[in-house]
């Protein structure tokens, strides 16, 4: 197997993508509606690393506050969600899920998420690293 390549993210993007219009059209060839066009299922995230904090926002249109739930490790934020939909002839609940890998360590403990006009901000210290220590070793 040493021509196994290792994917990056431009391709995983790509194939979401082809599966997105894939499942798109399914959806209008036996005339129900698209999930996707309904609500988001992608939300665009944008991540900053300020000074002792790391600020990640995420567009959620249609959701409320309370249709959101965050959790979060000292590596990785997982931000879910479910919405009830209703559309001719019944309704659906969709659920999503997103794991976040962070670019450093944080204080799970030291977290704020606001949601305002269809924007989630999370704010999430970094966790503080103490510089080396030197101990002197006494002889007895």
């Amino acid at each position: 197997m040493p021509n196994l390549t290792s994917w990056g993210s431009r391709e995983i993007e790509k194939l979401k993508n082809d599966m997105d219009r894939l499942f798109d059209s399914l959806c209008v060839d036996y005339g129900i509606p698209s999930v996707c066009g309904i609500i988001d299922c992608t939300p665009r995230t944008e991540m900053k690393e300020q000074n002792e904090s790391l600020m990640v926002r995420t567009t959620m249109p249609g959701f409320q506050a309370e249709d959101l739930g965050v959790s979060v490790t000292e590596t990785t934020m997982t931000i879910s969600g479910e919405k009830k939909v209703t559309f001719q002839g019944g309704r659906k609940t969709n659920h999503f899920k997103k794991t976040i890998p962070l670019p450093c360590r944080v204080d799970p403990e030291n977290v704020r998420a606001t949601f305002k006009d269809g924007v989630l901000e999370i704010v999430l210290l970094k966790c503080i690293i103490k510089p080396q220590k030197t101990i002197f070793i006494t002889a007895e």
